[in-house]
């Protein structure tokens, strides 16, 4: 009933739509209306009341719940369940958890606090209360475990995709810097983190976990983050809620898991890279190397050319820039 109240209000945002009105389309009386009202309201939905008008959902609700975000993902959805946590270790951990009792394809977890969010190579995500989206996808895809670095690749444009569908202001304002940050207007506003599962008995994987972190509204952020970290809204009003943003971006995840070769998802990745045309820096072992990037491979592969001319295609690995200052980012 809630959910279909909110949905309901979420399609007449800004609007009032009457008691009377809702409570025929939905075959229940305008008092189980009022009931439903109330009850979104303690969850921290902004509705607005009116003898003569009805109820009306506010301009943008930064509250995270499961009817949120389940209010906003499409008809048909991929996604197959939805969990919203409010403070959690780390979301990827649940996730891991959750896949090893079963848990299925397309389970959502997403929480409005971390208390210990886990980056690449055992760096931490600073995951703050209230101001940041922190979700992870279960995912079981039908593909081959030389292709699951796609998935990390789908999570960065698919972040790119929901920002810039729901803030057209952040169009051209975003890159990814490979193989798995987020950056708009040269600040980290995102990363990412995938994990395989494997099975107690079969030693085989069978899930894939997806990790994603974004700065929202983020203001803060410690001294050692704050050289590189930013956030989409750095001032002003928010101009979509992390609930409809959080649901935004499991369905682009989920469809591109459909089809994690799609030269789409490839060609939407080469247009934001970051790193295409510079010289940078990398390790291969214990070396540090330098070379030039010439582009992303069609499954997601660094193309470097080092200053002998060889070419290679780096896999993973954590890879700078090198400015012409000569210092690294």
């Amino acid at each position: 009933m809630k959910t279909k109240i909110l949905n309901a209000l979420e399609a007449k945002r800004g609007e009032y739509l009457s008691g009377e009105e809702l409570a025929e389309s939905l075959g229940v009386s305008r008092a189980a209306v009022w009931k439903a009202v109330e009850s979104l309201r303690k969850e921290g939905h902004k509705i607005s009341a009116s003898t003569n008008k009805g109820y009306m959902l506010e301009t943008v609700s930064d509250i995270l719940t499961e009817k949120g975000i389940s209010s906003h993902l499409k008809p048909g959805s991929h996604v197959s369940r939805v969990i919203c946590l409010g403070e959690i270790d780390s979301t990827n951990s649940y996730a891991k958890k959750l896949a090893l009792s079963g848990g299925i394809h397309g389970t959502l977890i997403a929480a409005n606090h971390q208390t210990a969010g886990r980056g690449r190579r055992g760096h931490t995500f600073e995951s703050p209360a209230g101001t940041g989206l922190y979700m992870s996808l279960i995912l079981k895809p039908d593909a081959d475990i030389s292709r699951f670095q796609m998935i990390t690749i789908a999570d960065a444009v698919a972040v790119c995709l929901a920002v810039e569908d729901l803030y057209p202001k952040a169009r051209g304002k975003l890159g990814i810097k490979w193989v798995n940050d987020v950056f708009m207007n040269g600040r980290k506003i995102c990363g990412i983190l995938t994990e395989a599962v494997t099975g107690f008995e079969s030693g085989e994987i069978e899930s894939v976990i997806t990790g994603i972190g974004i700065n929202v509204s983020t203001k803060k952020f410690s001294p050692e983050a704050s050289g590189i970290a930013g956030t989409i809204f750095t001032e002003g009003g928010l101009a979509f809620g992390r609930d409809e943003l959080c649901a935004r971006v499991a369905d682009y995840v989920m469809d591109f898991a459909e089809d994690l070769g799609s030269p789409a998802v490839i060609q939407a990745y080469r247009e934001r890279s970051l790193l295409t045309g510079h010289d940078v820096t990398f390790m291969r072992g214990d070396e540090r190397m330098s070379g030039h990037v010439e582009g992303i491979d069609d499954t997601g592969g660094l193309i470097v050319r080092d200053p002998s001319g060889n070419i290679e295609a780096l896999r993973s690995g954590e890879v700078f820039m090198i400015r012409t200052e000569e210092t690294g980012s």
